[in-house]
């Protein structure tokens, strides 16, 4: 469903509610990294500037789920919330959540598109990383189609392994802060959302390693969903990307480098929810959904 900010008593949106953005959260960890709660939500933000914003929460994943990929949540899912709302919006994408969006805007009008630590180029990671998350894959392939799932264990397996000296020395700095302290409330706050989530559909992790990870299709422009190439050229709005040069998830090699890339310091969780971001992501894409606004 689409559903309204957090921090205001959360809704089903309805066209009656129409939002001028629809955030698109990567079906990886829970949707509400984009509105984390009252005192840390990008979504809460624009509400106090005047800018309505629906978030798409994907709901619950069950066996029956495992034939899901990325381009059913883009045919299946989004595209039928957004011909429920009355006209073209904004759609912002974060992480594979970016995936889906450009995916949606390459097939239907939207006002603009903004992408926030979007994997593209997956021949951009290194390749001793890439090996190692295909064994990694192997290994645990057959349970996850015996399930039908990939459970978040086997996704926390692929983040641990990114940088085992920083996952040390982030918990080796919350040891340090002042308990129930501002800072070590949102240090918890953003670790139970990294930690939870439900788990993917099979074949969506199927896609993810072997096509994505595995094959860059995406890089190599080979995606194709509902019979168009997913690529900048067929995007039916224009389009703003912010990437991250100390993104360990996404690095800067593998994001879709698109006229225009906007390059902050902040890493991959961090400009949505760090410190930094009221300062420089959340103003920056509030001027930029401004400026795509339809006059009245």
């Amino acid at each position: 469903m689409l559903r309204s900010v957090i921090a205001r008593a959360p809704q089903p949106v309805s066209p009656h509610g129409t939002p001028q953005i629809v955030f698109v959260p990567s079906p990886i960890n829970a949707p509400h990294v984009l509105d984390m709660d009252a005192d840390c939500s990008l979504m809460g933000w624009l509400a106090d500037q005047g800018i309505a914003s629906a978030l798409v929460d994907w709901g619950a994943t069950a066996p029956s789920d495992r034939a899901d990929t990325l381009d059913t949540l883009v045919t299946d899912r989004l595209l039928p919330l957004l011909s429920q709302l009355p006209g073209p919006v904004h759609l912002v994408g974060y992480c594979l959540g970016g995936l889906i969006a450009m995916a949606a805007a390459c097939l239907t009008d939207v006002r603009s598109l903004t992408l926030i630590a979007t994997p593209w180029h997956f021949g951009g990671y290194e390749p001793e990383r890439r090996a190692e998350l295909m064994r990694m894959w192997a290994h645990h392939r057959p349970a996850c189609e015996q399930m039908g799932l990939v459970p978040m264990e086997v996704m926390q397996h692929g983040f641990w392994t990114l940088s085992p000296d920083k996952l040390v020395e982030k918990y080796l700095k919350f040891g340090g802060m002042e308990p129930d302290s501002a800072p070590a409330r949102r240090f918890v706050a953003i670790e139970d959302w990294a930690n939870g989530g439900e788990p993917l559909p099979f074949a969506l992790g199927e896609q993810l390693f072997e096509q994505l990870y595995g094959g860059d299709i995406t890089g190599k422009g080979e995606w194709i969903v509902g019979g168009v190439p997913i690529c900048a050229q067929n995007l039916r709005g224009p389009v703003l990307e912010f990437a991250s040069a100390s993104d360990a998830i996404v690095p800067l090699a593998c994001s879709p480098d698109l006229p225009g890339r906007q390059v902050l310091a902040s890493g991959h969780v961090g400009m949505v929810v760090g410190s930094n971001g009221p300062k420089q992501l959340w103003p920056m894409l509030k001027q930029w959904i401004l400026a795509h606004e339809t006059p009245n």
